[in-house]
């Protein structure tokens, strides 16, 4: 175990994956847990947790490593206190969803301290919107901020402190802001039990390379968008298009050779949107698209996936998270970092146009913007520097 590690690892946000972390590290032993979440949440997400401070982790656990941690995990302090979360912590894991990140920063960056690690699951670009975030408000802890492509875990919430645990991740990328930090970032994290059943663990190249390599932006949002009739219709009434009603899976009922050209598309934009940029993203070739798992089986790759995961239903309206968080923070990054590049994008623009009409929203003015992030001021050659080194103008 690293020194840092022998602090206690607070873990901001205690929503399905939030309470994963903090049950695999307790199970595992020998650390010091804290899991914090936004008063607002706190007692839909915890229930009765708050008093017991009990999780218990059960369900299949797919995983090429075999691994299978169960049990009911006890966390040595659940708060409402992002204080009393973040004092004397070391490794600081953000495991909330992206459209959470800019309230959850305002709270932490007046208790951040010398020396803490800040891991971000996954980054969506919230390394830059952090690091924008301490600028403003003047704070200058000197910190390790770090995101990963995705999860480690593949889980679902039953009830307030137990857990269903379909699968544990394959493969996972990451990168600090600045890049040269990375090394400082992976030492924090060796060893740590989210990644038993993790083999690989790579190094991505930037944090802007990290955000434009999430899956679930070029495999979620065009699909979603092609799939919307059938997913309103299935919840309408029992036994509709052959789907019980509530159990709608865009990976059962939404992958097909066409939908998965339109998903090859949008990801070659994103290629031209990294090499504008000067940055590489990770590589699939067309056929990886044309499976019910899509490109999403390269990070979450587990025994028979195909059999397993596309079971796990979702969305069930244009509310779910794969519309509302998806394109206002994964496409309309896309979108500006291409405007300001000069890159055509037109299937990353007629993603967002048409869910803005679906969803009754006008995603381009509510996605994340550059200037959230740190780079709108900033040319192309001054925005390598920036994520590289840490450099700017």
């Amino acid at each position: 175990m690293s020194h840092l590690l022998e602090k206690p690892v607070a873990v901001l946000g205690a929503g399905a994956c939030g309470q994963a972390f903090a049950a695999d590290f307790s199970l595992a032993g020998g650390y010091q847990i804290r899991l914090y979440e936004f008063p607002e949440f706190a007692k839909e997400s915890l229930g009765e947790v708050m008093r017991t401070c009990e999780i218990e982790l059960g369900g299949s656990q797919a995983n090429f490593k075999w691994l299978k941690r169960e049990g009911k995990a006890r966390v040595d302090l659940i708060t409402t206190d992002m204080s009393e979360a973040l004092k004397g912590a070391g490794l600081i894991i953000v495991p909330v969803p992206a459209k959470a990140h800019k309230p959850l920063f305002e709270k932490m960056v007046p208790f951040l301290e010398d020396g803490q690690v800040i891991s971000i699951f996954p980054d969506n670009f919230g390394t830059l919107l952090l690091a924008q975030t301490m600028r403003e408000k003047g704070c200058d802890a000197d910190v390790v901020i770090g995101g990963w492509t995705s999860m480690p875990y593949g889980v679902r919430k039953t009830e307030p402190g137990k857990l269903n645990l379909l699968l544990r991740g394959y493969s996972l990328g990451y990168d600090t802001l600045p890049s040269r930090d990375a090394e400082r970032f992976y030492e924090a994290h060796k060893g740590i039990p989210p990644f038993d059943g993790t083999p690989v663990i790579r190094k991505g190249d930037t944090v802007i390379g990290i955000g434009l390599s999430n899956p679930n932006t070029i495999v979620h949002t065009p699909t979603c968008i092609l799939s919307v009739g059938p997913m309103e219709v299935s919840q309408m009434e029992e036994g509709v298009l052959g789907i019980p009603k509530g159990k709608f899976s865009i990976y059962v009922h939404a992958m097909s050779p066409a939908v998965a050209r339109v998903q090859f598309a949008f990801y070659q934009e994103t290629v031209r949107i990294a090499n504008a940029i000067g940055v590489k993203v990770d590589e699939y070739r067309e056929y990886d698209f044309f499976r019910k798992s899509s490109i999403v089986a390269e990070e979450f790759l587990i025994p028979f996936w195909d059999v397993i995961v596309p079971s796990a239903p979702g969305p069930d309206s244009t509310e779910h998270r794969y519309f509302t968080e998806d394109i206002p923070v994964g496409d309309v990054v896309y979108y500006n970092l291409a405007n300001k590049l000069g890159v055509e994008v037109p299937v990353i623009d007629a993603v967002i146009r048409l869910g803005s009409i679906m969803c009754r929203r006008d995603f381009y003015s509510e996605g994340r913007s550059l200037a959230e992030l740190g780079l709108e001021d900033l040319e192309r050659d001054q925005m390598v520097r920036y994520v590289r080194e840490g450099v700017r103008p």
